[in-house]
């Protein structure tokens, strides 16, 4: 690599949505972890920034469980990391791989919880481990307030692990005089320690990690926390009656607790619900195989079914939240596809990484090539402006169909979610009938729709609900020949919880069976105007995900040979609309 530009990359990406965040915030740390002192930038200074910025808007909980994915070797990150959070700092002292050199300069200007839990590691060399022991057992502890007593419960459990669900006050703790506390921990790091010097290959909670280490070599510690762990089968989980989530088991809680899937007026959450589900919720009914959507660590990470009950107080039985259970959906293997998403995968990491390689070249390709076109290095002649201008095109075209393709990967597993908002269909139908025109008309093509006279208010946010049909209508337009007739009407299903948009195929795309009608295109020449860079089949899948994202469905009623396409919205609230349609 000639020019590393990863850092700038980063930090020019708009980072939209939570999932963005998430994404930006793991780059940051991967990247500012790598970078050495004699490297340091002021562009690396802005990366800390932004990083205090993501940290504040994702949460000391999120930001924790992304900080373990990585590897910071970087004293400078360490040092900023442990003071933003104390879950972040706890994810950076485990994770952080430092020499003894670094780790001696560094460890005087940690916080106390930093080096608390410093103590705890085994792979520290012994001047590390005589540092430690210098700066005094205080470290274990927070002091008592002036005056006051420290307490400590003798059966409570370490801080951030669920054991049950209470229905009663625990017993109010007993004070115990704090000299008695460092004693209480000299003895427990007194017993850890002869412990593990009897069984070297015993990890430090006290059962071999999974896996198969060398001899004589010891587990990482926190590698119950930042190791990759298979995706959970059954999350049992209770909100309260905001909605948010309190208690978890079957996962760390810190993964979910705080989270608040029931806030419609925060669709960029890392956990959101289906319509269905939170119309049940708002009327405090059972919930029954719901849909709810993670965005997180893989062992939580994409889209559940949601069993809940909910709770009311013996006393004037007021409303006090839900007990539930979050199950994986099974894996889809009929040929209509049901309404689930794959479980997520590494390769989606490693396409994610693969696309951002492909955007940094393709980027510079198209700023040179737009500084030729636009003449900003000098007079250039009209030829060399032309091809310029071509470049810049194809390299635009190519940046979308990038990002069209990343879309599709972190829909079908589940990394993000539809935004979710209340839009009119048919006002969105009847003027995307008119921005055809200019693909329609001089190809002859008739476009008959048909559309209810009163507003059909479905549960997508209207940039949503836009991208998706005008990449559904410009592929039906563009796959058609000249002079052939297309058709799309619209109506609602039985009992008007979902509005269905009918479309006839072009014969080009009705002559495919299922497997083929979905399957990306090998588009030569450029395409027709409007087709993405994969052709029409993928643009069709693409859009089958943002349906069933949304709690709707993109599929082909009858035969597989069928010239029907149906389109199902979940509707914004059941109504009973006015069936008298606009036709044209």
């Amino acid at each position: 690599m000639i020019v590393d530009d990863r850092l700038e990359t980063v930090l020019r990406t708009q980072a939209a949505g939570r999932a963005g965040r998430n994404t930006q915030a793991r780059q940051l740390v991967d990247i500012l972890g790598r970078t050495p002192a004699s490297a340091w930038t002021d562009s690396h200074d802005r990366a800390l920034a932004r990083l205090d910025s993501l940290h504040g808007e994702l949460g000391d909980a999120a930001a924790a469980v992304l900080v373990g994915l990585c590897t910071p070797r970087s004293p400078r990150l360490v040092a900023h990391l442990v003071t933003l959070g104390p879950r972040t700092a706890l994810a950076a002292i485990g994770r952080a791989r430092l020499g003894d050199d670094e780790w001696l300069r560094l460890v005087p200007a940690l916080p106390i919880h930093a080096r608390g839990a410093l103590r705890h590691r085994r792979d520290l060399s012994p001047p590390v481990l005589a540092l430690l022991d210098q700066l005094g057992v205080d470290d274990f502890v927070l002091s008592a307030p002036a005056g006051e007593a420290a307490t400590i419960a003798p059966d409570a459990p370490p801080e951030g692990v669920l054991v049950s669900l209470p229905t009663q006050s625990p017993p109010r703790a007993e004070a115990v005089p704090r000299e008695g506390i460092g004693a209480i921990v000299r003895r427990i790091e007194a017993f850890r320690r002869n412990r593990d010097s009897e069984n070297p290959d015993r990890a430090s909670h006290g059962a071999p990690r999974p896996g198969h280490p060398l001899p004589g070599q010891q587990p990482l510690p926190f590698a119950d926390i930042t190791a990759i762990e298979a995706p959970a089968g059954l999350i049992d989980i209770a909100f309260d009656a905001a909605g948010t989530i309190i208690a978890a088991e079957g996962v760390d809680p810190a993964m979910l607790v705080g989270h608040a899937p029931f806030a419609a007026a925060t669709p960029a959450a890392a956990a959101s619900v289906d319509p269905g589900t939170l119309t049940a919720f708002r009327a405090r009914l059972p919930i029954l195989a719901g849909r709810i959507m993670l965005d997180g660590a893989a062992r939580i990470a994409g889209v559940w079914r949601i069993d809940a009950v909910p709770q009311f107080g013996a006393d004037g039985g007021q409303f006090t939240g839900y007990r539930a259970r979050l199950r994986r959906p099974p894996v889809p293997v009929s040929a209509d596809r049901e309404a689930t998403a794959p479980r997520p995968n590494p390769g989606a990491d490693a396409l994610h990484q693969l696309l951002h390689e492909l955007r940094t070249p393709i980027n510079a390709i198209q700023g040179f090539a737009e500084l030729i076109q636009q003449q900003l290095i000098g007079p250039t002649p009209h030829q060399y402006r032309s091809l310029a201008a071509s470049i810049a095109a194809d390299a635009a075209r190519m940046l979308a169909g990038f990002e069209d393709v990343e879309r599709l990967v972190r829909l079908e597993t589940g990394r993000t979610t539809i935004e979710p908002g209340e839009t009119d269909l048919a006002a969105i139908i009847t003027r995307m009938v008119a921005q055809l025109e200019p693909l329609t008309g001089p190809r002859e093509i008739r476009l008959r729709w048909s559309v209810p006279s009163g507003p059909v208010p479905i549960a997508m946010a209207p940039d949503e609900a836009e991208r998706t049909l005008w990449r559904l209508l410009s592929t039906l337009v563009t796959a058609a020949a000249p002079g052939e007739r297309l058709s799309l009407a619209l109506d609602f299903a039985e009992g008007s919880h979902a509005a269905r948009l009918k479309l006839t195929l072009p014969q080009a795309l009705a002559l495919r069976d299922d497997a083929e009608l979905f399957a990306p295109d090998v588009v030569r020449g450029g395409g027709m105007p409007g087709m993405g860079m994969l052709g029409h089949g993928f643009a069709l899948r693409l859009c089958d995900a943002e349906l069933r994202a949304a709690g709707g469905a993109l599929h082909r009623p009858g035969a597989a040979s069928s010239p029907l396409l149906d389109m199902t919205f979940p509707l914004a609230v059941p109504v009973a609309l006015d069936r008298n349609a606009v036709a044209s």
